[in-house]
């Protein structure tokens, strides 16, 4: 027997190495090599106390079933959370509408939105006020959204309007508040891809006191590896900034200095999807460390932290 046993290990090493290659060969054509080795190098060469200090994306995994949203039917777009309702906030286009979630993506209220042309955008900015962006006019509009809320009117709120290259489709499509300035930043999708960050406008809400500057560090950092830009979120406990685009199906985590430090592949296989996320527009986290994505026309994506990743 023991001769047998001798004679035998080598095949069973044989069938085990070549079951385990064809199970990364398989693996690396579902997840794409380019995608798979990017993925493998940032974990290598990450030191430990950057992932602590970081969102660390790598380490987020799809916690539920993606949901539809009942009574919405195109157009999801912009997603925020309050802890002050603790609840999520999301706008739709088209008919102009704010809707209320729950955490888990059942629909509290919805809330009409008169004389805005394209919402697109959405982020909470303190008490119960929230900034939202209406992608056509490339305006940012102050909303102040209660308990007691059954509809919104832009000409009863402070706004400001850009106006660079507006007009077409192409406007904001993103905005994150950043507390630690009380600034607001905002991306434009495409041609050309643009990131701003507006002061004075949660403040004070006085076009005379708005301002805008660009970094060129965050501008092309945004910009690395994606197609477009579709959402964004700034992380207060990280000082990190998250940057969805749709079109790539990727999150990009950026840090103050412009650097790119973690990645969300939002495609099939990747962090327990089993299909690719179809256009992810939003995107938000809650002080819990949550993660949520909302896709057109009416996904809703809840992704949490592996703390053994």
């Amino acid at each position: 027997m023991a001769s047998l046993g001798l004679k035998t290990l080598p095949f069973k090493k044989y069938w085990i190495a070549l079951s385990s290659l064809v199970l990364i060969i398989s693996t690396i054509k579902i997840l794409g090599a380019d995608d798979v080795f990017r993925a493998w190098h940032i974990n290598e060469t990450t030191s430990e106390s950057v992932k602590e200090r970081s969102i660390w994306l790598p380490s987020y995994f799809i916690a539920t079933e993606p949901k539809t949203l009942d009574g919405i039917t195109d157009n999801a777009s912009g997603i925020t959370w309050s802890p002050i309702t603790n609840s999520l906030f999301i706008v739709i286009n088209g008919q102009n509408e704010v809707f209320e979630l729950t955490l888990d993506g059942d629909i509290v209220r919805r809330i009409p939105l008169k004389n805005f042309r394209d919402v697109e955008a959405i982020t909470w900015v303190g008490d119960d006020q929230f900034i939202v962006a209406d992608e056509r006019d490339q305006s940012l509009v102050k909303l102040t959204i209660t308990p007691e809320t059954s509809k919104l009117n832009k000409q009863d709120f402070p706004s400001f309007t850009m106006g660079v290259e507006s007009g077409d489709n192409k406007g904001f499509e993103g905005v994150a508040w950043d507390p630690t300035d009380n600034a607001i930043f905002v991306v434009r999708e495409r041609d050309p891809m643009r990131l701003y960050k507006v002061y004075g406008l949660v403040s004070d809400g006085s076009p005379s006191q708005v301002s805008i500057k660009k970094s060129k560090a965050l501008s092309k950092a945004a910009k690395k590896r994606n197609n477009d830009l579709s959402g964004l979120h700034f992380d207060h406990n990280s000082g990190n900034l998250l940057v969805l685009s749709h079109e790539s199906n990727l999150v990009s985590e950026i840090n103050a200095r412009g650097d790119n430090i973690s990645f969300l592949e939002l495609g099939k296989g990747w962090h327990g999807l089993d299909n690719t996320v179809p256009q992810a527009e939003g995107i938000t986290m809650d002080d819990n460390g949550n993660l949520y994505v909302i896709s057109e026309p009416n996904l809703f994506y809840k992704f949490s932290r592996n703390t053994e990743t």
